[in-house]
């Protein structure tokens, strides 16, 4: 009885938005550090924290409640990937930041 509670659980996950796959992945010709330095700006305009750490080829910021966006450059352009975590109103602009930072 205990292999269809886990199988159920399985299938739960995998239907959970915040699993890994982006809400918003597009391309830019801005550079990384261009982006980057947006996407700061826009939080700090939103009174919101923003931790910035490396990864290859870019820089991945958290923005808190498993709210991450990934910056990086990717055949010769620049890939901005946009990861949904807890959506509150006082997070909901870095849904369309890629509008105004990686248009």
């Amino acid at each position: 009885m205990l292999v269809p509670f886990a199988l159920g659980a399985c299938a739960q996950f995998q239907h959970n938005p915040d699993a890994g796959d982006p809400e918003n992945d597009q391309m830019t010709n801005r550079p990384v550090n261009d982006v980057v330095q947006c996407l700061e700006q826009e939080a700090k305009k939103h009174d919101t924290k923003v931790t910035t750490s490396p990864i290859p080829q870019g820089t991945m910021l958290d923005f808190g409640d498993s709210n991450i966006v990934k910056v990086r450059t990717d055949n010769g352009g620049t890939t901005y990937r946009y990861y949904a975590g807890k959506r509150h109103m006082s997070n909901m602009w870095i849904e369309g930041a890629s509008k105004t930072c990686a248009p």
